[in-house]
């Protein structure tokens, strides 16, 4: 079956391409706003040893939207982790998907960014969405697997993944993520209620028609540098919000808010939301003007 076969049922399309409601709507699952939503990438990575406890608990506290974070299996469950391995991290070359969650989880995942985080320690994602589920929306991204065992392993990821959500009956909380659109069809069989999101670093040749061949797609996720306003709003006349990553400075949050994004991942969580909090201030000040 090709992912453009997936199909969810009619009210599920209305609910997620026809409502828009303000910021102040107590509806976690909500994928636009009045002004962007702020997503720290990888937590607070710029400050904090990215995808752990301390880079989350950072980003919430900073006051963003949610989080973004990178899922890989292991040998028997999921882990979260950007890389196949954790010799970035200092914990050797073996593959997380040739370790059991015990033996990932007692590396210290911390040290290589600062001694002061030696107590770092991998997260599982069921830890992940006890811990944060209820303090803001959480962006999964499946981390895609290649080689001889990459299909297996992918399966068994976004069965794993979708076992924990519907455990935690997170789904209000919880944005799918991934740069492959096979592995988001294969979520939308699972579990049709999750909401996908399909991130792109490459810019489609026919965006329309790129769009319209994803009927499960609720959200694109754009490299910044790919961003226009025809771009955006090609997607928006679709009912598809756009989120961007990763906006670290000045310039390029300007230029990506200038197109209308919906959404922004940066590593500095807690300059996103002063930034975002100033635009917001900003568009209800000239909202009262022109009343």
């Amino acid at each position: 079956m090709r992912p453009s076969d997936v199909r969810r049922p009619t009210s599920d399309v209305g609910r997620r391409r026809g409502s828009v409601r303000s910021r102040s709507t107590p509806d976690a699952g909500r994928l636009t706003s009045d002004a962007p939503f702020a997503f720290g990438h990888r937590g607070d990575s710029r400050d904090h040893p990215e995808n752990t406890a301390a880079a989350f608990d950072a980003a919430f506290a900073a006051g963003v939207d949610g989080v973004e974070l990178d899922l890989r299996p292991t040998r028997d469950g999921v882990v979260v982790c950007h890389d196949a391995s954790l010799a970035r991290l200092g914990g050797g070359r073996r593959p997380l998907s040739r370790q059991t969650t015990a033996q990932a989880r007692r590396i210290d995942v911390g040290t290589w960014f600062d001694p002061r985080f030696a107590d770092q320690r991998l997260l599982t994602l069921d830890e992940l969405l006890r811990r944060y589920a209820g303090r803001g929306r959480l962006l999964l991204e499946l981390k895609k697997s290649g080689g001889p065992f990459g299909g297996r392993l992918n399966r068994r990821l976004c069965e794993a993944m979708v076992a924990a959500v519907q455990k935690r009956r997170a789904h209000g909380r919880v944005l799918v993520l991934c740069f492959d659109p096979a592995l988001l069809a294969m979520v939308a069989r699972l579990d049709p209620r999750l909401r996908l999101v399909r991130n792109c670093d490459r810019l489609p040749r026919d965006v329309g028609r790129w769009l319209d061949g994803q009927p499960w797609l609720d959200a694109v996720d754009f490299d910044r540098r790919l961003l226009t306003r025809g771009l955006v709003s090609t997607c928006h006349q679709r009912g598809i919000p756009v989120y961007t990553y990763s906006c670290n400075d000045a310039r390029a949050l300007s230029a990506a808010l200038a197109t209308g994004v919906d959404g922004v991942l940066s590593d500095r969580a807690g300059w996103l939301v002063q930034q975002l909090e100033k635009l917001r201030r900003t568009r209800r000040v000239n909202s009262t003007k022109r009343a």
